[in-house]
């Protein structure tokens, strides 16, 4: 059977934030909702799984005909699944207690709980999705695939009767493009058995791969709604922003000095002086020497200000250790690190690389970047609250500096953390350790779950903060991204630097095939 919404409004404290939307997902038919950050797409989601009721319109599944959907118990009870981006797991429990979590801890005649009933229906309950996990392992340990894996199956056990419609919202935001891969195809599977797909994703491959159709909403209305296949990216990314937001091919010159704006206006809060502009003569912003580390060997390599550093790797490369090591999270075991010449000693902590100039944007934004009880103005004046006691005009100053120079939405310092979207939410860490005037940023996979407009003004950002003479090192499991932003690309692959990729040599293809080589 399939799913529709007619006419659907939602409105917030007198602001319409859907319009009259229309939605209809048919059944054994993947559909993707694309939208930029904002557009609505998270508030119909929660319409059709029931955290939000409509305040107008109407929702059909099958040949039942709903105002609203009054609860997420129902929405199950209708046949409705939902996997969020962030997979509902505690990482120090099992994967058979989070699923116990869900479907309820089996409980012994006296009383207590029956662990060898908690192990063995997990067993069960993941072979019958095919899902290869051993039910003792820590959610901690799980690579970002099988996590989300996990999640699909618990989303799929909470649906009562048959299988209606199963939602993805963002939920291979964060995965590499190898480990989506797997993910996208049980999907593909879940869909040729009939149920209906409603995916929201910001990667465009993906609905080119999966969508028969799609819906684009821009400000809370539809501006397009049809077959997938008749839009082309730049067509996708048109209606999503309004203009053409596609990263080009080279390095442009021009930049909007809002890093400089922004540095001017904090001068009074500055941790240390503005680095010094790129020469030939200057210090390596950065200076890894014969790093080793329990998955890295012998990596070398040096960054100079004013640079665009790109790395890649598949995930078993060691390229996810290197980001916690230079953050002063994890300890090397061997090597040398300098920031601007100045040599850090093998047991530093984060506190002292911050110091020394080191400014690390981690790859999970909510749980590691940002803290999402707190205000965005708190957030963004974190590092720098000791200096800014008792300073509140200059407080005021430089929160609507951020929020007009990084195009903050809502344009409010006052919301919390955790009510942005992805996009919002990754410009207000930026903007915090910007702040700080490092010598190095090291940004891991910064564009993971962004809209392509929010996606280009982060990359403006970035070429502002080059242009000051900052050293930017560049992770990412986007391969296009890498080829367009970055001077020099670093491939990485079994705990080695396999290619320096530079000039004619870069390339979406050869990064490509560098790292699957």
């Amino acid at each position: 059977m399939s799913v529709r919404g007619d006419k659907l409004v939602k409105v917030f404290a007198g602001v319409p934030v859907l319009r009259d939307v229309d939605l209809a997902v048919k059944n054994g038919e993947v559909h993707a909702l694309l939208g930029a950050n904002g557009s609505g797409k998270s508030t119909l989601v929660k319409i059709l799984s029931g955290v939000y009721q409509p305040d107008g319109g109407d929702i059909t599944i099958g040949q039942r005909r709903l105002v609203a959907i009054p609860t997420p118990f129902e929405a199950n009870a209708l046949g409705i699944a939902v996997v969020h981006q962030e997979a509902p797991l505690i990482d120090t429990l099992s994967v058979a207690e989070c699923i116990a979590v869900f479907r309820g801890y089996p409980l012994s005649g006296f009383g207590r709980v029956d662990w060898r009933k908690v192990y063995g229906d997990a067993e069960n309950l993941l072979g019958k999705f095919d899902v290869h996990i051993s039910p003792r392992r820590l959610a901690g340990s799980l690579a970002p695939a099988d996590r989300a894996l996990v999640a699909l199956v618990i989303a799929l056990d909470r649906v009562q009767s048959g299988l209606e419609l199963l939602i993805l919202d963002e939920v291979t935001a964060s995965l590499p493009e190898d480990q989506a891969e797997v993910y996208l195809n049980r999907v593909e599977q879940i869909a040729a058995a009939g149920a209906s797909v409603l995916m929201v994703t910001h990667r465009l491959a993906e609905v080119r791969r999966l969508a028969a159709s799609s819906t684009i909403l821009r400000g809370g209305q539809v501006v397009y709604s049809g077959p997938a296949a008749s839009l082309t990216d730049e067509g996708m990314v048109t209606h999503m922003v309004g203009t053409v937001a596609i990263l080009a091919e080279g390095k442009p010159a021009a930049t909007s000095g809002a890093v400089a704006r922004l540095w001017s206006v904090g001068a009074g809060g500055a941790q240390r002086p503005r680095p010094l502009p790129a020469s030939a003569e200057a210090a390596p912003a950065l200076a890894v020497t014969g790093l080793v580390s329990q998955a890295l060997h012998d990596i070398t390599f040096t960054l100079r200000p004013g640079e665009i550093l790109g790395v890649a790797g598949l995930v078993d490369s060691g390229v996810v250790d290197l980001p916690d090591i230079l953050g002063g999270v994890t300890e090397r075991r061997a090597g040398r690190i300098a920031i601007d010449g100045r040599e850090m000693p093998r047991s530093v902590g984060p506190r002292e690389m911050i110091d020394a100039g080191m400014a690390v944007l981690p790859a999970d934004r909510l749980r590691n970047g940002g803290v999402t009880t707190l205000s965005v103005a708190e957030n963004i004046l974190l590092p720098a609250m000791d200096r800014l006691w008792h300073r509140g005009t200059y407080e005021r100053d430089v929160l609507a500096c951020v929020i007009r120079e990084f195009d903050v939405r809502p344009p409010s310092s006052r919301i919390l953390f955790g009510k942005l979207s992805g996009g919002n939410q990754q410009k207000c860490i930026l903007a915090k350790w910007l702040l700080t005037r490092p010598r190095v940023l090291v940004l891991d996979d910064p564009t993971s779950g962004v809209d392509p407009g929010a996606r280009e003004k982060i990359f403006e950002i970035l070429r502002d903060a080059t242009s000051e003479g900052v050293g930017i090192l560049f992770f990412s499991t986007e391969p296009e991204q890498l080829a367009s932003l970055c001077d020099r690309v670093l491939v990485l692959r079994s705990g080695a630097i396999a290619q320096e990729l530079t000039g004619a040599m870069l390339s979406r293809e050869s990064i490509s095939q560098w790292c699957y080589a």
